[in-house]
């Protein structure tokens, strides 16, 4: 069955000339068919935001509607891993600057757990694939993350978030999702979400611009 979903893991970075590392857990959300994604990266040692950003493959924008700037071409290495070869801002210089990246990909085929949404006023998105869960959005100027993940007893736990006073809040489960329908507009929360990539595929919505 092909994959319906990724989850990417960062296993280092190299911001050239210095020495490759990993300070942060980062991991990627991807829709295999639209290549909707979000992007969370926190620090290791402090729990801190590194950064955080959402959009699609051929067009990435952040919450906060800045431009962000990450160009790269993979190669998949002899054990499976993918080399990204590229130049985007170094948070810690501000300035653009070539990097290397490897990057560990698992495959998700189950087509219950993928899904993505983004509120209509496009301060908000939120993604499930396979046994991950990211939140990004912006709350009175401020922005915020979190990155959660389901337990083996099937319980979901925030492994880590932003200091904002944002209320965690779990993607409902399939069965009550019927009706979220890709290409749809659906109420959930207090607010009005679009639902821009599910695994399951059976019919579309209303369009919607990205």
């Amino acid at each position: 069955m092909p994959p319906v979903g990724f989850v990417s893991y960062r296993l280092s970075i190299r911001w050239l000339p210095d020495e490759a590392s990993e300070p942060t857990d980062t991991v990627v959300l991807t829709g295999a068919r639209r290549g909707t994604f979000l992007d969370t990266r926190f620090f290791k040692a402090t729990k801190k935001l590194d950064w955080a950003f959402a959009g699609n493959r051929t067009q990435t924008t952040a919450p906060s509607f800045d431009k962000v700037e990450d160009s790269g071409v993979n190669t998949t290495l002899p054990d499976g891993t993918t080399l990204e070869v590229g130049e985007m801002i170094n948070p810690e210089t501000g300035k653009v600057t070539a990097f290397e990246e490897i990057w560990k990909d698992e495959e998700v085929v189950d087509v219950e757990a993928v899904l993505f949404v983004r509120n209509t006023a496009g301060t908000k998105w939120q993604a499930r694939v396979g046994r991950w869960q990211h939140a990004m959005g912006r709350k009175d100027g401020i922005f915020w993350a979190w990155q959660g993940e389901k337990e083996n007893n099937g319980n979901w736990t925030v492994r880590y978030s932003t200091d904002v006073g944002v209320a965690v809040k779990w993607l409902p489960m399939n069965e009550d999702t019927d009706d979220w329908v890709e290409g749809s507009m659906v109420q959930w929360e207090g607010d009005n979400w679009f639902i821009l990539e599910r695994g399951r595929a059976c019919c579309w919505g209303a369009s919607f611009a990205m």
